[in-house]
């Protein structure tokens, strides 16, 4: 058996795993990684390259700078200022909150870290106004999963230092810039949160006051931060983002990953994280994750395997397959995929599949790549989509006929708005080229 099969082999399986959701998806894409290691279709020096990427430092030290953030007392003090500014109107109210919870989806790192932060406060916010929180739960569940790192600020702004690392295991040529992500996210952005505001209120069901078991298990305030460390919490991060900007203008002997690390190692250093509070703050799952992705496109490529599947699509797709019918088809397999399955899983299934498309034809993955992170997650149609749905529907109140209904118009307009939007303007055949 050859590596090449051996390589496809190990990552047909891989896929099935990810579909199947039964294993942590970073025990998966390890335990591919030792097979191809093992099997030789990856060497142990390109394996351990893959723990020593720059991105990964760059993931893992933002984890804890924004965890630094959250530290602080942001949260509460946005939230007090909403309440005063709304006067008590529910439906002022609510436009607040949703751009408070956009705004701490800029620097939390999950939907359902952003939705355990702020349904709390509209929850107690909609009991003053004597208001169901069936009423704007799913507004807010609707921002924090479709906008999550969407702008670039916090970790949203190395996310093309991480996109640039991953093509070039493809050979691909082209490099994104830091604002193309937000740029290809924009229509998501923007419709998701129109939706949230002015739709999905009138279509909300009314359950009456819904004293959760939830809300009654709510971790019990930490202590706030004296003065100077909360001083330090948004010092640090606001350093840290500038300095991520002003990249091109830094010595070369001070790259991105360093400046991270840094403000990584400031925030423990001063006090504004706790130890223990830091390796909290440290998920290790998407950061494994991500070190077992870039293990297996270097397998992909090395074996051969990558070549053998590029032209098995061109097969399928034809030798010039036109780019607005590889954008559809890219949109709608992740969107109606993710409704079932884990968005990360998926994600992380279909994202080799862009690439090696992208790689074969030439193209330029700016718009596919970051359009599949939208369509995967636009993930809230079903309890299956992604964790925060049912904590959601738990603290909403809500059944399978409300997701439907609340869901199904802001999916099917932002799905269309998408394909349109990267087929005009991120068209892979013709940007940057």
């Amino acid at each position: 058996m050859t590596q090449t099969t051996i390589c496809l082999i190990v990552f047909v399986i891989t896929l099935i795993c990810y579909m199947s959701n039964k294993w942590p998806l970073p025990l998966v894409s390890m335990v591919a990684m030792g097979i191809y290691v093992v099997t030789g279709c990856l060497s142990p020096s390109d394996a351990l390259s893959c723990f020593s990427n720059s991105s990964v430092i760059i993931m893992g030290s933002m984890f804890i700078v924004a965890g630094g953030l959250n530290r602080t007392q942001m949260v509460h003090k946005v939230t007090d200022l909403v309440y005063k500014v709304s006067g008590g109107s529910f439906q002022k109210g609510l436009i607040l909150y949703c751009l408070v919870t956009l705004a701490i989806a800029q620097v939390a790192p999950s939907a359902i870290l952003i939705f355990s932060i702020c349904y709390p406060l509209v929850s107690d916010f909609c009991r003053k106004n004597g208001q169901s929180p069936s009423k704007a739960m799913f507004s807010i569940v609707l921002i924090s999963i479709c906008t999550v790192t969407s702008l670039p600020i916090g970790s949203g702004a190395t996310g093309y230092i991480t996109a640039n690392a991953l093509w070039e295991t493809y050979g691909i040529t082209f490099k994104e810039g830091m604002f193309h992500p937000f740029l290809v996210y924009l229509p998501t952005i923007v419709l998701s949160v129109l939706f949230a505001m002015f739709y999905c209120p009138k279509m909300a069901p009314d359950y009456g006051p819904l004293y959760t078991e939830v809300e009654m298990k709510q971790l019990k305030e930490q202590k706030p931060l004296d003065p100077v460390r909360e001083v330090l919490g948004y010092g640090i991060f606001l350093a840290v983002v500038v300095a991520i900007l002003l990249s091109d203008y830094l010595p070369k002997t001070v790259p991105i990953w360093m400046v991270c690390f840094i403000g990584a190692a400031l925030t423990i250093l001063t006090g504004v994280l706790s130890e223990k509070e830091a390796m909290q703050a440290l998920s290790m799952p998407p950061i494994f994750l991500y070190i077992g992705s870039l293990a297996v496109g270097k397998a992909l490529m090395a074996s051969g395997a990558g070549e053998f599947l590029a032209n098995m699509i061109v097969k399928i797709l034809g030798a010039a397959p036109s780019p607005w019918l590889v954008v559809a088809l890219i949109w709608m397999v992740g969107f109606i995929v993710t409704q079932f399955m884990s968005n990360m899983a998926l994600m992380s299934a279909l994202q080799p599949v862009v690439l090696l498309l992208c790689a074969t034809y030439g193209w330029n993955p700016t718009g596919l790549s970051n359009m599949l992170f939208k369509a995967t997650f636009t993930s809230y149609l079903t309890p299956l989509s992604t964790v925060a749905i049912p904590l959601c529907m738990a603290v909403g109140g809500y059944k399978q006929k409300d997701l439907i209904k609340m869901g199904l118009l802001p999916a099917l307009v932002i799905s269309a708005a998408n394909i349109l939007w990267v087929g005009l303007f991120f068209n892979p055949a013709t940007f940057g080229g």
